[in-house]
């Protein structure tokens, strides 16, 4: 008869087992990332499986020498961008959650309607509309789509957090003469500052990854283009069959982002359970 702690035993040994599998799967090819980005081309090949020392940064240097420049225009269009959407964010959704208005619940639902729709399908619209407005090969044509686009989640995210603040306090702050600007200020701001912080991460990474839009907005001043899209455009075509520099650039290009996820990570995990409390 076989003994029930055998069997629990058994099973944990196998979960662990996959676990390590799949774990392993994960991480391996990023580690071998990171120590192809330390090779020398010469030795790359007979040794790409495996750290090797001692290590070597001249990848690292011409891939940042490269790069730069559109670490910095990712850096400026993801900043203004994120911002711009967070207040056009935040104030629709303290309109949608506090104030009352004629249409105000088909408004609101016609928003929500926008997330389902794939981004592919008004890719081109939107691209013959931002071309007519602003025109191409200008930073503003990469920052209008991230305020109109990032909004929708924000409006979502942020409309159900002001909707669980108890109306007690709005009460109180009306009674002190405080307006609905102000109450959007002095209240709902303050309150939602973790889930503002994770809106910002969520879009700044956003923007930092998406290199389909750059590469279409911008084609031809490649000065301009952001990071994933100049690595696609321009550094992959430049370096093709060097797989240490290859790597190198996109060890260089993650930096930024492992850094603000490092010191923004208390925010982030805040922000994800800020909107499921009620004050």
């Amino acid at each position: 008869m076989t003994r029930p702690h055998a069997k629990i035993r058994l099973g944990q040994v196998l979960d662990h087992v996959i676990m390590v599998i799949l774990l392993i799967l994960m991480l391996y090819p990023l580690c071998m990332a990171v120590w192809g980005a330390f090779k020398l081309n010469a030795n790359f090949d007979a040794t790409k499986w495996y750290p090797t020392f001692p290590l070597s940064f001249e990848n690292l240097a011409y891939a940042a020498q490269e790069l730069y420049v559109y670490i910095f225009n990712t850096i400026l269009v993801g900043g203004v961008g994120t911002l711009a959407m967070l207040i056009v964010a935040s104030l629709a959704a303290y309109a949608f959650a506090r104030m009352k208005f004629f249409g105000k619940d088909v408004l609101y639902l016609m928003v929500l309607a926008l997330m389902m729709l794939p981004a592919i399908m008004t890719l081109v619209p939107s691209f013959m509309l931002y071309k007519k407005l602003v025109g191409t090969n200008t930073y503003l044509i990469l920052i209008l789509p991230i305020i109109t686009g990032g909004s929708v989640f924000g409006v979502f995210l942020l409309r159900s957090f002001f909707t669980g603040i108890s109306e007690s306090i709005f009460e109180a702050a009306r009674l002190d003469g405080l307006g609905e600007l102000g109450c959007y200020f002095y209240i709902c701001i303050p309150l939602s500052v973790p889930i503002l912080a994770t809106l910002a991460i969520m879009q700044l990474s956003s923007t930092w990854n998406d290199y389909l839009w750059p590469m279409i907005a911008i084609p031809t001043d490649t000065n301009k283009l952001t990071i994933a899209a100049a690595i696609k455009k321009e550094f992959l075509s430049g370096n093709t069959g060097s797989y240490p520099t290859l790597f190198a650039g996109y060890l260089i290009s993650s930096v930024p982002l492992i850094l603000l996820f490092l010191f923004a990570n208390k925010f982030y995990v805040e922000g994800l359970t800020s909107a499921s409390i009620k004050f």
